[in-house]
């Protein structure tokens, strides 16, 4: 029987000896496929890391019965598991060993005679890992080379068992250990003795600052040898702003305008419909397929692996959507070196899909299966969407002259399937099947469906999670077919959809363009208000798609016509409206994007793999950019993990050394920033000794290399920082209903603007009739948007000043008016008084204020004279103040 990739690929590797069967040879039996091992359970604890070894890993071994007539299935699959009755089950054994697998097919009303094959099931080898991980990460200086060694066999290690074989990524190696001299992933998987079981590793390979190397615009293929070329338009990227919080990083480039390129190069396409293209995460060509051949980056068919006499995929290339290609799910491996590309059929309209390993070859890529079989009854339609974790794609297909979609969802286990009946049943009648349109998110999807002289659309909303489709919209275009719908495009917001209706100038069918505009809601209102974009008796409209499809930036839609050496598009195809407003460069004007070869109905699907991030470049922060107040400068140094000494010049004078330091500039003005980096490398002494105490150092200090040294400057705009000037501390005579005028006396400032806690006020002073704190914050704002900031504050106490009042005369006459020497008087302690006759006695003398003289002594009023006084006390809410003393004479009179 046929092996899967759990099969051919894997026993190639010990003895290529199998070869590629058609599934038509094996009507009567079924398909084996996938990889044919136990499942091996996580370890349990799991890793310090987290990261599961091998549970996350295993794949499933997959069946497909090939009688295209049965409907109903019984298998078993000889140890004793419960039956399973689709057409397609997966099954995970538990044991090594070889086991009988039964089917019982029903065909119509009549149950079969039992078809039987025997497996034998393997274990994967030990878990090869890079520095004790299986995912790992690591930097080598440049120009040194790394060598890659899963089992450490160069220091001794071994294998858990002989016989095991190897194969790298990207290139395709089979020794047990490689040396790498470029940046990139590097991954290895190792096959147990059958080659069937294997397990993986990765480590991302860095070069200390050394450049991965850049990609290339993405570019269509498609109709007979057409090519349609993009080229990105950037605007040019705003100055480095001083007042940036990154140092050492080049001014963001703005996203671009892509538009048509000139028309160059050549392909062997020649396909009336259906293309597939596949590019990696640099926007690189990696192989491509019309459905009947798959073509690599050089244009030439990729080789199979073991070689076959038939190199045809046996696809169909005139229908609809007749090849799609999407990555296998990463499981610690590189993204992305396996692929499945998906093909109809042509004789018996079965979905299969062949697998792609992009490590054979010298790296160029083969095929190491074809035409696994997953349905024999879907239409031309298929579409595919990342899922919602990025490990994998949903594809999505629909079974003919039914309802029911077929959902596979692809990752790093293989491929399971899913059924779920939605929407209008297809008509078989229909002389053409429609597009099937994913949005850009992947959040909807768009199917064109013709039921008698109906054209419909279909809106779907799609679950990122499981890829499940929930109708919202079914929309009678309200244009009677022929002409018949065919293509579908979203604009980049998702609100717009636009529409082709495909029809034939031989028999007099008009094609259209239409915009259908989804935010309507209703249906019937959305068919009545759409705008009519193009029509025409002497083209056949075809497929729609906005291009590139990968990359950041402002994209248009392009319409394929049939025959056409050009294609028109739309350059603003988010606007609301006709052709004007969305922007149509139409053919007939000789405004269309050029292509070199001839465009037919269909546009390729074009699958990108996961983009690369940005690389490991350097990069610093600042925090606090004003005069007298802390700047905090960070980073995390280059090369990373390796280590880093650094070394900072503020600009002032000074200098500072580490990741992390902080810096307080004393005077506003442009600096000059300098960071000195000084890499320094692991070497097999430093890895290999402990840390033994030296003189001021360490063996492991010692052992480390200066890997190289880097310099990088920019600028920094210290800004002017105001100065407020409250005291302290202030006091108010709350009792008596007094206030306080606060003037801060701000200095140094920018288009200050204040804020003070009392009443909210934002005056330059205040007057305040209470006690509490009182916080002042002085902000100087700049014309980018920056500001520079200093608070203050005073504590306002209750504070009255002592007052005390003597007056110049007092008449001792018993007539009820100044009869007595009273002294007026608040907020004073300590009182003393002392009155004293003309020969310095101390006639009279008081400690209290409210005890006066009434110009008595022993009993005697005094004669009229002039009487010397001597007044001492002190602040009663100033106790720290010295004592205030007055003297003087009073007079009394009689």
């Amino acid at each position: 029987m046929w092996g899967g990739i759990g099969t051919n690929l894997r026993i190639f590797f010990i003895a290529a000896t199998l070869s590629f069967t058609s599934y038509s040879s094996f009507c009567q039996g079924f398909y084996v496929g996938g990889k044919k091992c136990i499942d091996v359970p996580a370890p349990n604890p799991p890793p310090a890391d987290g990261k599961r070894e091998t549970a996350d890993c295993n794949e499933p071994t997959i069946f497909f019965d090939t009688e295209k007539d049965a409907t109903a299935w019984s298998w078993t699959f000889g140890d004793g598991s419960a039956p399973a009755t689709t057409r397609n089950p997966q099954h995970i054994y538990k044991a090594v060993g070889t086991y009988t697998v039964t089917l019982t097919r029903t065909v119509g009303t009549t149950v079969q005679a039992p078809v039987t094959e025997t497996i034998t099931i393997s274990k994967p080898p030990s878990q090869p890992k890079f520095f004790e991980k299986i995912s790992a990460d690591t930097t080598v200086c440049d120009g040194k080379s790394l060598k890659l060694d899963p089992y450490n066999i160069l220091k001794g290690g071994s294998p858990a068992e002989p016989g095991v074989t190897y194969l790298w990524f990207p290139n395709g190696e089979t020794t047990p250990t490689i040396s790498v001299t470029k940046p990139g992933c590097y991954s290895v998987e190792v096959f147990d003795p059958s080659g069937q079981c294997s397990r993986t590793a990765k480590i991302n390979v860095k070069f200390c600052l050394q450049s991965a190397g850049g990609g290339g615009i993405e570019k269509w293929y498609f109709g007979n040898g057409a090519t349609l070329n993009f080229e990105a338009k950037f605007d040019p990227a705003d100055p480095k702003d001083p007042d940036d919080d990154k140092l050492f990083e080049d001014p963001e480039q703005k996203p671009p305008l892509y538009r048509p390129g000139p028309a160059s190069g050549s392909n062997p396409v020649n396909s009336p419909e259906g293309v597939a293209m596949v590019y990696d995460p640099s926007n690189n060509l990696l192989f491509y397929t019309d459905g009947v051949k798959i073509y690599g980056k050089d244009d030439q068919p990729l080789a199979f692996m073991p070689p076959l006499t038939n190199s045809d995929l046996g696809g169909e290339n005139a229908t609809t959507q007749s090849a799609i290609i999407v990555p296998k799910g990463e499981c610690n491996e590189c993204p992305h070196h396996i692929y499945y590309a998906y093909t109809l059929n042509k004789t018996t309209g079965l979905l299969s899909y062949s697998i792609i390993d992009l490590r054979r070859d010298n790296g160029k890529g083969a095929i190491v299966e074809k035409d696994i079989p997953v349905s024999f009854t879907t239409g031309q339609q298929v579409a595919a969407r990342k899922t919602q974790n990025d490990d994998g794609y949903f594809v999505f297909s629909h079974e003919k002259e039914t309802n029911i979609f077929r959902i596979l969802k692809v990752d790093s286990t293989g491929v399971k399937e899913t059924t779920q009946a939605v929407g209008l049943v297809h008509d078989n009648t229909a002389p053409l099947e429609g597009y099937m349109r994913l949005s850009p998110s992947g959040s909807k999807m768009a199917v064109a469906v013709t039921k008698g002289t109906k054209n419909y659309v279909e809106i779907f909303e799609v679950n990122a999670e499981t890829g499940e489709l929930k109708l919202t919209l079914t929309i009678d275009v309200n244009v009677a077919a022929p002409p018949y719908i065919y293509g579908l495009e979203f604009s980049a917001n998702e609100d717009l959809l636009y529409i082709t209706l495909r029809g034939d100038p031989a028999a007099g069918t008009k094609s259209y363009l239409y915009q259908l505009n989804l935010n309507i809601k209703n249906p019937v209102e959305i068919a009545q208000r759409k705008f009519l974009i193009d029509e025409s008796s002497t083209m056949a409209f075809g497929a729609l798609q906005r291009g590139p499809i990968g990359g950041e930036g402002l994209k248009f839609i392009y319409m394929a016509i049939d025959g056409s050496s050009e294609l028109p598009y739309l350059q603003t195809p988010e606007t609301i409206g006709g052709a004007a407003l969305v922007g149509y460069q139409p053919i007939t004007t000789g405004r269309g994007a050029e292509l070199n070869g001839t465009s037919h109905f269909g546009l390729p699907n074009v699958i990108q793999a996961k983009q690369k991030q940005d690389g490991d470049g350097v990069s610093a922060d600042v925090q606090g950019l004003c005069e007298t107040q802390p700047t905090k400068f960070s980073t995390q140094g280059v090369c990373s993990p390796m280590e880093n000494k650094i070394k900072w010049d503020f600009g002032d004078g000074t200098t500072g050394t580490g990741k992390e330091v902080s810096h307080t500039y004393a005077k506003a003005g442009v600096y000059k920033i300098k960071m000195t980096v000084e890499v320094l490398s692991e070497t097999i002494g430093s890895k290999a000794t402990s840390k033994i105490p030296l003189i001021g150092n360490t063996v492991s200090d010692l052992a480390k290399e200066k890997c190289n040294e880097f310099i990088y400057e920019d600028e920094l705009n210290i800004k002017p920082t105001p100065v407020s000037n409250l005291p302290d501390v202030g006091y108010v005579c709350v009792i008596e209903g007094a206030s306080i005028f606060l003037d801060p006396k701000v200095q140094n400032t920018v288009n200050p603007v204040y804020r003070w806690n009392w009443l909210s006020s934002t005056t330059p002073t205040v007057s305040v009739d209470a006690t509490g704190n009182v916080t002042l914050k002085v902000t100087n704002t700049f014309p980018n948007g920056s500001t520079c900031a200093v608070d203050d504050k005073i504590e306002l106490k209750e504070g009255c000043e002592p007052r005390l009042f003597v007056p110049e005369v007092f008449t001792p006459n018993g007539d009820g008016l100044n009869d007595t020497f009273v002294l007026p008087n608040a907020h004073i302690i300590d009182f003393d008084l002392k009155v004293y006759n003309r020969w310095g006695e101390i006639i009279f003398e008081s400690f209290h204020p409210d005890s006066l003289w009434d110009g008595s002594y022993k009993g005697k009023i005094m004669a009229p004279m002039l009487y010397a006084f001597v007044v001492s006390y002190k602040s009663e809410y100033f106790p720290e103040r010295p004592k205030i003393t007055k003297t003087g004479g009073i007079l009394l009179v009689k």
